[in-house]
C-alpha cells in the first residue's frame, strides 16, 4: 500500500499526473497539524488489516467509539482519504460530510470540498453539484485560494454535466478563458490551459502553456511526455470525449489480451478492467505496456481516436483472482474501473 505522507502520493508511474482534482481538493488535511497519539496508534493498528475493506471497517468501528470531537473528527477525515484510495467513493462523501459536521468555519469548508470531490469520483453529479452551491455560498471577497478552486470546482462540474454546445457548457469555457488571465486564479493557470486545449483543442491555450510553464506536468502532456491520471478528467471531461466501447467505434488492442466476453467470464463488469494510463504518444503507453507486463499484469493498449487527435489508454484486466485492485495501487498507479 502507498505510505500516506502529507503531499502527494508517490506514484510508480512516469510523471504521474492527478491534475484538477488534486488542484482544487486539498491533500490530507493534517499537513502541519499534529495527530493525536492516540489517533496516530488506531491507524498504525488498523494499516496491519490485510485488505481494505477491513481496514476501513475497523477505523469506522474505532469512529464510532471516539468520545472526543476532534479525534473523531481526526479519524473520519483519514478513513474518508483512504476510501477515496481505494476507490470506495461514496463511503468517503458520507464521512467527509460527518467530519464536516462540527467542525471550525474553516476545516467545514475544505471537507465540505472533499466530500463534493469524492462524489464526483464515484459519478454522483447531484450530490456533487449541490455540495458545490453550497460552498459557492460560502466564497469571500477577497477570494481565498481555496475559493478559487470552489469557483472552478464549479466550471469543471459543468463541463461534466451539460451537453457540448448547451448554454451553461459554452459559460463555462468563457468563464475560463477569463480565469487564465486573472491573476486570482494564477495557481491555476496550467489546469485551465491544459483543460481548454483538452475541450476545444485550443492552439492558442496550447502555445501559452508550453511557453508560460514548460517544465509543468500539464506542458508534459500536451506534449505527450507524461501520464493523463484517467481518475481525473475521466469524470470531469465532457461526455462527447467519454471514453466508449462499441463495435463501430473502437480501434483494435495492440497486443494480444483482449476483454473476456460476458457468457465466459464470471466477474463483476465494474472490475473486468482498470485504465491506468492515457496518453498522446504510443512510445509513452509503450513503455507502461512493458512495466506493467514485467511485474505480471495482464495489460493491453486501445487506440482511441479523439477530435484532436489519436490518443492512447492503457489498460490491466482481472485475471480471476479478484485482487487486480489492489495490486495496482499497491505498486502505486491509480486505476480506474472500465464500466462496460
Amino acid at each position: 500500500m502507498p505510505d500516506k505522507k502529507c503531499g502527494m502520493t508517490h506514484l510508480n508511474l512516469k510523471a504521474a499526473l492527478i491534475i484538477l482534482l488534486a488542484f482544487f481538493i486539498p491533500q490530507v488535511l493534517f499537513c502541519g497539524n499534529e495527530i493525536s497519539s492516540d489517533v496516530q496508534k488506531l491507524i498504525e493498528k488498523a494499516f496491519t488489516k490485510k485488505t481494505p475493506e477491513a481496514v476501513i471497517a475497523f477505523i469506522s468501528a474505532e469512529a464510532e467509539k471516539s468520545v472526543r470531537p476532534a479525534e473523531k473528527r481526526q479519524v473520519l477525515i483519514i478513513l474518508a482519504d483512504y476510501e477515496e484510495r481505494f476507490d470506495f467513493f461514496k463511503e468517503a462523501v458520507n464521512h467527509y460530510l460527518i467530519a464536516a459536521e462540527n467542525a471550525p468555519p474553516a476545516e467545514k469548508k475544505t471537507l465540505l470540498l472533499k466530500a463534493a470531490g469524492a462524489a464526483v469520483l464515484a459519478d454522483d453529479m447531484n450530490k456533487a453539484s449541490e455540495l458545490c452551491n453550497d460552498l459557492l455560498l460560502l466564497v469571500q471577497n477577497p477570494m481565498t485560494e481555496e475559493d478559487a478552486k470552489i469557483i472552478l470546482y464549479s466550471e469543471w462540474l459543468k463541463l461534466k454535466f451539460y451537453e457540448e454546445g448547451s448554454k451553461e457548457f459554452s459559460s463555462a469555457i468563457l468563464s475560463m478563458k477569463k480565469h487564465v488571465t486573472d491573476s486570482a486564479f494564477k495557481e491555476f493557470h496550467p489546469a485551465l490551459l491544459l483543460t481548454l486545449w483538452w475541450i476545444e483543442n485550443d492552439k492558442r491555450a496550447e502555445n501559452t502553456l508550453l511557453k508560460k510553464f514548460p517544465n509543468s506536468i500539464e506542458a508534459g502532456i500536451v506534449r505527450g511526455e507524461a501520464v493523463l491520471s484517467p481518475k481525473t478528467f475521466w469524470y470531469l471531461m465532457p461526455r462527447s470525449f467519454a471514453f466508449t466501447e462499441t463495435e463501430e467505434e473502437s480501434e483494435p488492442l495492440i497486443g494480444s489480451i483482449e476483454l473476456q466476453s460476458a457468457g465466459s467470464t464470471q466477474l463483476n463488469p465494474q472490475s473486468a478492467a482498470f485504465q491506468v494510463g492515457f496518453f498522446k504518444t504510443e512510445d509513452y503507453a509503450k513503455a507502461l505496456l512493458a512495466e506493467l507486463l514485467k511485474k505480471g499484469f495482464k495489460a493491453s493498449i486501445k487506440e482511441d481516436r479523439r477530435v484532436s487527435g489519436l490518443f492512447y489508454s492503457v489498460f490491466v484486466f482481472a485475471d480471476g483472482n479478484g485482487d487486480v485492485l489492489l495490486r495496482l495501487k499497491q505498486a502505486g498507479y491509480e486505476p480506474v474501473p472500465v464500466f462496460r
